[in-house]
This record gives C-alpha cells, sequence and structure tokens, in this order.
C-alpha cells in the first residue's frame, strides 16, 4: 500500500465518519422538536388552565364574568379595566396558539380543537364585540383567524 492509497482510504474514513454524524444529529434534531413540541403544548394547556381558573376558583370572578358577557356596557371602570384584561389575557393566548400552528410547535389537531373553544367565546356577542373593538392589538394572523371563526357563526346562524 502506497502513500496515496493511505491517503485515499483516510478520506473515505473520514467521510464515512462525516455520515454517521450527520445521521446522529439528525435524529436528535428529531427528538429535539418532538421535546420541544412536547414542552410547546404543555405550556399552552397550563395557561388555558390559568385563564379558566379564575372562574372555577373565584364565584366573584365567575359572578362578574357572567355579567360582563350579557351586558359590558353595565360595567363600571374599574370592572370596564377587568374586562379588557381578561380579554386582552384570552386572546393573547388564542393568538399564541395560532402562531404557534402556524410555524409548526403546535400540531392540526391541537390547533382545532383550540380553534374550536374560540368559536365557542366568540358565538357571545360580547366577546366577538370585544375582539372587533380591540383587534388593533393583535396579530393579524389571529385577525384573519377571528374573521373566519365569525364568517362560519353568521353561515350557521342564516342555514336552517
Amino acid at each position: 500500500m502506497n502513500l496515496q492509497d493511505l491517503g485515499n482510504l483516510g478520506e473515505f474514513v473520514g467521510a464515512l465518519g462525516v455520515v454517521v454524524s450527520l445521521v446522529y444529529l439528525a435524529r436528535q434534531m428529531v427528538h429535539n422538536t418532538a421535546s420541544v413540541r412536547a414542552a410547546s403544548y404543555n405550556s399552552m394547556v397550563e395557561n388555558s388552565i390559568r385563564l379558566l381558573e379564575h372562574a372555577f376558583r373565584d364565584s366573584e370572578f365567575a359572578d362578574f364574568l357572567a355579567r360582563a358577557e350579557h351586558d359590558p356596557s353595565a360595567l363600571n371602570h374599574a370592572e370596564v379595566v377587568r374586562w379588557d384584561a381578561y380579554m386582552t389575557a384570552v386572546f393573547r393566548h388564542f393568538g399564541n396558539m395560532q402562531y404557534a400552528h402556524r410555524v409548526g410547535t403546535l400540531d392540526r389537531q391541537m390547533w382545532l380543537s383550540y380553534r374550536s373553544t374560540l368559536k365557542s367565546d366568540l358565538k357571545t356577542p360580547s366577546w366577538a364585540e370585544w375582539f372587533q373593538d380591540h383587534r388593533h392589538l393583535f396579530s393579524s394572523g389571529l385577525g384573519e383567524a377571528v374573521d373566519e371563526v365569525l364568517a362560519e357563526i353568521e353561515a350557521e346562524r342564516r342555514s336552517p
């Protein structure tokens, strides 16, 4: 075996090492992506629970929320601030989920589940009106998702 043969063998072994490393890195990236998605989803569920927790743990807040949903114009100044803060938090949460779905960290099945919740909430006229009055605070992506849901709600109302 001469020096050139040894050089060629070295190049081959080096190339094989690069291929093995790339396969290993690809597997690690797949695993890491799954871990990031799971952590992201867990964070979204925790945020959902935190938002809902006020209503099921605090009867005073539940009463306030029912009054606000029924007739926001009847709220006093402090209650309007509270309503605005709560609604901002809720729609920021939906905006975060819509963004996560768009960038691929929330799969379609889970986004559709959250979208159903959004649709249910928007069937309450005060929710839809609040969003329309404050849509400038949110991403255009969320605005488009809300518009799509509102169009579906309107179509369902018109059909027998």
